[in-house]
C-alpha cells in the first residue's frame, strides 16, 4: 500500500508492545533528537502505561508516537490526577493533523469521566515550540500563561509535581527541568523558529520563560481538564479540516508554519 499522508493514531498499553515495534520507535526517535541513549529511551517507555502510535493511514508505516501515564499526586491534602507525557515525535510531513491530539485528549477525558470528583492536570515539560503550542491551543486554563502569567497556587503545584518527579533535576527558580549537559534535544532542523513562528506572542513568551530551550531545558507547565477544555475539544473536533498537506503525493514537504 502507498502513503496517503493522513495520520491514523491508536492507543495501546505499553505492555502490549513487541520488540520490533519498540525498535521502530527508537529509530524514529533518534532520527529527530540529539543526545539520546537507548537505555534512557527504554526506561522512559516502560515507566509509562500508554503509547499513542501514529501510522500512515495508507501504508501503515510508523510515523510518530507519544507515551503517557496518569498517576495520583498528593496536593494540598487531596489527591489529584497528573497526566505526564514522555518521549514524543511525529514526522514533520504529518504535522497540522489532529489525530494524535484527539486520541490523547479523549484518553484524558475518559479518565476524568471515570473520576469526576478528582481534578486532572496535564503536566507537560517541553523545549520545542510545537509541544508548547499543543498546551496553549487545547487547554484554556494552562500555566504559565503568556498573558495571565503564573499565579501562586499554580506555581506551587508545578513545583510540587516537578520536585516529586525530577528531584535535583528540577529547578524551581527557573521553572524548568534540566537533566545534564547533554540532555536530549530536538534537532534544530526539525522545528526551526521561523519568522511566522516568532511573530506569535505565545512563542515570544516561551522563549523569554525558557531561554535555555536550545540546550534542552524543559519548561514545566500544567493544563486543567475542566469544562472549558471539553468545550474547546468539541469546537475543534467538530470543525472540518482541509486535506493534509502532501496527501496523495509520494514525498510530502514538511509543514513549518505555526499552529498545531
Amino acid at each position: 500500500m502507498t502513503r496517503t499522508g493522513k495520520l491514523a493514531v491508536t492507543a495501546v498499553p505499553v505492555s502490549a508492545l513487541k520488540r520490533d515495534l519498540i525498535e521502530q520507535m527508537w529509530e524514529l526517535y533518534r532520527g529527530h533528537y540529539d543526545h539520546v541513549r537507548r537505555d534512557t529511551f527504554e526506561a522512559d517507555l516502560h515507566e509509562k502505561d500508554r503509547v499513542f502510535l501514529g501510522r500512515d493511514d495508507g501504508s501503515g508505516e510508523l510515523v510518530g508516537f507519544s507515551t503517557a501515564i496518569i498517576y495520583s499526586h498528593d496536593w494540598g491534602g487531596r489527591k489529584i490526577g497528573a497526566c505526564f507525557s514522555g518521549d514524543t515525535i511525529i514526522r514533520p510531513e504529518y504535522w497540522g493533523q489532529r489525530a494524535l491530539h484527539r486520541a490523547f485528549a479523549l484518553w484524558m477525558l475518559g479518565w476524568k469521566l471515570r473520576h469526576p470528583r478528582t481534578r486532572l492536570y496535564w503536566f507537560l515539560i517541553c523545549h520545542g515550540y510545537r509541544t508548547y503550542l499543543s498546551m496553549v491551543r487545547y487547554f484554556p486554563d494552562h500555566w504559565p500563561h503568556f498573558e495571565r502569567g503564573l499565579p501562586a497556587a499554580e506555581r506551587r503545584l508545578i513545583d510540587s509535581l516537578g520536585l516529586e518527579r525530577f528531584g535535583t533535576d528540577w529547578h524551581p527558580e527557573r521553572g524548568v527541568v534540566r537533566v545534564g549537559r547533554h540532555q536530549p534535544v530536538l534537532r534544530a532542523t526539525v522545528a526551526p523558529f521561523t519568522g511566522p513562528v516568532l511573530d506569535l506572542p505565545e512563542i515570544r513568551f516561551f522563549i523569554a520563560a525558557n531561554p535555555g530551550y536550545a540546550d534542552g531545558d524543559e519548561l514545566a507547565m500544567i493544563g486543567q481538564v475542566n469544562p472549558a477544555f471539553i468545550r474547546g475539544l468539541l469546537r475543534k473536533f467538530l470543525n472540518r479540516r482541509p486535506t493534509p498537506r502532501g496527501a496523495g503525493r509520494s514525498a510530502p514537504q514538511p509543514i513549518v508554519v505555526p499552529g498545531v
